[in-house]
């Protein structure tokens, strides 16, 4: 489930090769195109993460009910396309 917090919070901007019809577990990749202003916004907050304390990875807790919720509406997604 870290894997698809991960993912939830990337917006839909990263792809999981886990998610592929031959599973590549391995390969992660931009699934936005160049330009897309989603690809932008997530630069931008991860690096504010970068220059703000307790914020980002490992500040969160990935098991809350709405994270988690999060997580599976990403699966969903990402699996049927």
């Amino acid at each position: 489930m870290i894997l698809r917090d991960i993912l939830a919070e990337c917006d839909g901007v990263v792809r999981w090769g886990g998610d592929f019809k031959v599973p590549k577990e391995s390969h992660f990749q931009i699934d936005v195109p160049p330009g897309d202003k989603r690809l932008d916004a997530l630069a931008n907050r991860i690096s504010g993460w970068n220059s703000t304390p307790g914020e980002g990875a490992g500040a969160v807790d990935p098991f809350t009910s709405k994270r988690l919720q999060a997580a599976r509406v990403m699966k969903r997604k990402q699996s049927s396309s």
